[in-house]
């Protein structure tokens, strides 16, 4: 099974809806010392909360109680989706003391020599991203450039993004012609996993592809 198929169910899945989960880390952050990871990943921080930017978005830790905020027009809240919430929490949880980032990008389901794809089952991230952008790659990549994301010259549509100051994805994009469908690649780097965990990267591919669906398209679930 794709380690996507998870971050695909969990789509628009609010992190207080999963009660265990979302006490199980808030404890593990309450009265949390931001110190070793505000160094490493060179983040913000002051007495109340530790800082961290995602997809060039503003969230914090409250670090008394262990919980994740995200900044909207609206302000601070703490409502988030299980998917930004993991990928945030991941990421404080598994850096380490000196993370590697190796510059060689490989396909996001073979990353750290873990292979977490079966090629014989659609992933459910990328067909339903797939069907979407069918014929619009060209609409695809304007909502790519509105993501922040920096164009590559590969594909049909190719933009890297940061997602935090200390990683990036890659997603290209081939749109359908006569002999073949619309396909989509998403590359992580070789060593993401001394920053997260490996089936975090679905949440980082999940949120990536809704933030793109928000601004240029509708998202569309199997």
């Amino acid at each position: 099974m794709s380690v996507n198929y998870h971050a695909f169910q969990n789509r628009g899945v609010l992190f207080s809806e999963c009660e265990a989960v979302c006490e199980q880390w808030h404890s593990a952050f309450a009265g949390f010392d931001p110190e070793r990871i505000a160094g490493i990943l060179h983040l913000e921080t002051d007495e109340n909360f530790l800082y961290i930017p995602y997809y060039g978005n503003p969230y914090r830790l409250r670090l008394s109680e262990g919980c994740l905020e995200k900044q909207t027009e609206e302000g601070w809240t703490d409502e988030l989706y299980f998917n930004e919430a993991m990928a945030i929490y991941h990421l404080l949880h598994y850096t380490k003391d000196i993370p590697t980032v190796s510059g060689q990008w490989v396909p996001s389901y073979s990353i750290d020599g873990v292979v977490s794809r079966n090629p014989r089952v659609p992933d459910p991230l990328f067909s339903a991203f797939c069907r979407e952008w069918t014929g619009r790659a060209a609409e695809l990549a304007e909502a790519c450039g509105k993501a922040g994301g920096k164009r590559l010259e590969k594909g049909d549509a190719a933009f890297q993004f940061e997602v935090f100051p200390c990683l990036s994805l890659q997603l290209v994009f081939w749109d359908a012609d006569e002999d073949f469908p619309a396909q989509v690649q998403v590359f992580a780097d070789q060593r993401v996993t001394d920053f997260v965990h490996f089936e975090t990267v679905g949440c980082l591919i999940s949120d990536l592809m809704e933030r793109l669906s928000q601004l240029g398209g509708a998202s569309e679930k199997e």
